[in-house]
């Protein structure tokens, strides 16, 4: 049997409160009707589907085998309506925005700007959350994304933002021991890799034409943050990407030994959001000011 038309909503929601009371009066009294308008709307439901929802007895009501199995549908049914409609309505009915980033270049790029961006959008509030996991923004409760990646992000649009180099880096000291010796004499300084990225001291090296030495020692971290904090501190080398590394560069905080031994990275940082939130405005403004952002005096080149 194939319905062409779904049964009103409000007989549903009748049938959803009369199953779980297991009464017509209970039901009512929460949907504020009286009970002879639950007995209605659950006997024009029944009339609907063709068969009883439940069995009646003089003071019983219990739902049918037809009844339980289709309380489970409508249970489900209008538990996503409900969630779904919340989810919609939170993010039409106020311009806020659900932001999901690297803890870098959240606090190191996103976070300091941030009240030129209010200043300019006051009415739009943002809940910005920063995460090693990459967010599912088809499943998840999260409008925008910032990712380091290859762009190919299936059902979502994507924005590249920026192309990157990797770039040695540590701190002065380091550096101006390394400077003389080159990348095959790294002698008693460690190596800092990137859990996400194992491969990337090998391939700085390949694509700038120098062996890479033995290091003292080597330390793998997992986010992008640590890295640069732990080369910052003497930690030893890590590859930084330009031009994201570019403020810490411009401090002093970080120092690259080989400042011409760059290598471009084929990935990139994107901005990606759901296709059908496009036309949404605050989404349309964030991404305009990120863009400003980026390609402003903060983010210029550096290294000679």
């Amino acid at each position: 049997m194939k319905f062409r038309r779904l049964p009103p909503l409000h007989t549903l929601e009748a049938f959803e409160q009369a199953a779980r009371t297991g009464s017509f009066k209970t039901a009512a009294a929460a949907l504020h009707l009286t009970p002879s308008a639950v007995s209605h709307q659950i006997k024009a439901l029944e009339a609907h589907l063709g068969f009883a929802l439940f069995r009646r007895g003089n003071r019983s009501l219990e739902l049918s085998e037809g009844g339980k199995a289709y309380l489970q549908v409508v249970e489900d049914s209008l538990r996503r309506l409900r969630e779904g409609s919340a989810r919609v309505a939170e993010r039409h009915a106020r311009a806020r925005l659900k932001l999901s980033m690297g803890d870098y270049i959240a606090n190191e790029i996103v976070v300091p700007a941030l009240p030129a961006f209010q200043e300019r959008h006051p009415q739009i509030e943002l809940v910005i959350g920063t995460s090693l996991r990459a967010v599912d923004l088809l499943h998840e409760d999260i409008d925008i994304a910032l990712r380091f990646g290859d762009g190919h992000w299936p059902k979502l649009a994507c924005h590249r933002l920026l192309a990157v180099d990797a770039v040695a880096v540590c701190d002065a000291a380091t550096a101006e021991h390394l400077r003389p010796l080159g990348p095959a004499a790294l002698g008693e300084v460690a190596l800092i890799h990137s859990s996400a990225i194992p491969e990337g001291w090998p391939d700085w090296s390949r694509a700038v034409g120098q062996a890479l030495g033995k290091p003292r020692r080597e330390l793998w971290l997992d986010s992008y943050a640590s890295i640069m904090r732990a080369a910052a501190e003497g930690g030893g080398l890590a590859l930084g990407m330009v031009p994201i590394i570019n403020p810490w560069l411009r401090s002093g905080r970080l120092v690259s030994p080989w400042p011409q031994l760059r290598a471009p990275i084929p990935q990139g940082y994107y901005l990606l959001h759901r296709q059908e939130d496009g036309g949404r405005p605050e989404v349309a403004a964030f991404h305009r000011w990120l863009v400003e952002l980026l390609s402003g005096e903060a983010m210029q080149a550096v290294l000679a």
